[in-house]
């Protein structure tokens, strides 16, 4: 698999009843380099006017389907959800909605169970969500109708950490919302009036093609961690070693159904002695796969992903521009 040809890799984690409640990761998008920043020009607007001056942050609703984090939106004239995914790098648009737009071809990728698929990718005039207005959006397209099917809500697509990168985020899981705060060039809040939660621990993040890598401890040995809030379930590369394992609690073996009808195996378990900094995250369900090919896919070490479990354990903060993630765990996750 070429690198930043992951657009649709994900897209057989998402199907059939029992993966929806192990997903590993939502669709990942292609990369920036694929979109023409002299052709398609994002502009970031709130209620009309740049997020600026006195206006210093903005306060995001989320809603949850099973074990997903909706923002609600507007897609030019469709009305619906955008599934809150860190693990996308910019927008996937679901198809059924998008089909009789303008599309053009991109590389394929590959899925869980190694096939490949057409990518194609179009441009939508306006996007709203939740309040956040953007003009000329470049997106991917691919079927999610099946997530709708699972969920019994409207999905018109993924809203990945490019249409906010710019800014701080503040995700609390446990109280259904994000903060989006407007930060300078180096990554410094705009402004200190604001009642903007304060975090106990800070650690730098690797970022590939807006993929955000944090490093982890399990037992005594240090592992790559993508953060996707995109996730079901967190998982472990199946690969990791016999020290890590062992702190795993295997419960039962199931099949990974795709969209063709190959499949393949995941073990499931409890993962116990997760760690960043000085926390430990205590008991968090996981699944044991391979993410050979995700690795492959953005050029980098992927040995797990931390998903649904992980983010409902604390406050998270994420920066880009300073490549930090900022969290405060809560009082049943700390050691």
């Amino acid at each position: 698999m070429k690198k930043g040809s992951s657009a649709l890799y994900y897209i057989n984690l998402k199907v059939g009843v029992f993966i929806l409640l192990l997903t590993a990761a939502a669709l990942k998008t292609a990369t920036a380099g694929d979109m023409n920043p002299e052709k398609v020009q994002v502009n970031l607007l709130l209620k009309g006017s740049t997020v600026s001056g006195s206006l210093s942050s903005i306060v995001i609703p989320l809603k949850q389907a099973g074990r997903l984090f909706l923002i609600e939106a507007r897609i030019d004239d469709q009305e619906g959800n955008l599934i809150f995914d860190t693990g996308a790098t910019g927008l996937v648009l679901n198809r059924t909605y998008f089909r009789k737009y303008a599309a053009y071809e991109k590389p394929g990728a590959g899925g869980i169970t190694g096939n490949f698929s057409k990518v194609h990718g179009t441009i939508v005039k306006e996007v709203d969500a939740s309040g956040f207005f953007y003009e000329k959006v470049a997106a991917d397209m691919a079927d999610l109708g099946h997530i709708e099917d699972k969920r019994g809500v409207k999905i018109l697509g993924l809203f990945g950490m490019k249409m906010i990168d710019d800014m701080e985020v503040i995700f609390d899981a446990a109280a259904n919302q994000m903060i989006l705060v407007h930060i300078d060039g180096d990554g410094n809040r705009t402004s200190t009036g604001d009642d903007l939660p304060q975090f106990d621990f800070r650690q730098k993040i690797e970022t590939h093609y807006k993929i955000m890598l944090v490093r982890g401890k399990i037992g005594d040995k240090s592992l790559n961690f993508c953060l996707d809030t995109g996730a079901e379930i967190n998982a472990l590369h199946r690969n990791v070693s016999k020290k890590v394992m062992e702190t795993v609690q295997i419960s039962r073996r199931a099949p990974v159904g795709g969209a063709s009808s190959q499949s393949s195996e995941v073990l499931y378990g409890i993962m116990n002695e997760l760690e960043l900094g000085s926390y430990r995250f205590g008991s968090m369900g996981t699944v044991i796969m391979d993410l050979t090919a995700m690795g492959e896919a953005y050029g980098c070490t992927i040995e797990g992903m931390l998903g649904y479990d992980f983010w409902m354990k604390g406050v998270y903060s994420f920066n880009f521009r300073k490549k930090e993630i900022g969290f405060s765990v809560r009082k049943e996750g700390r050691q």
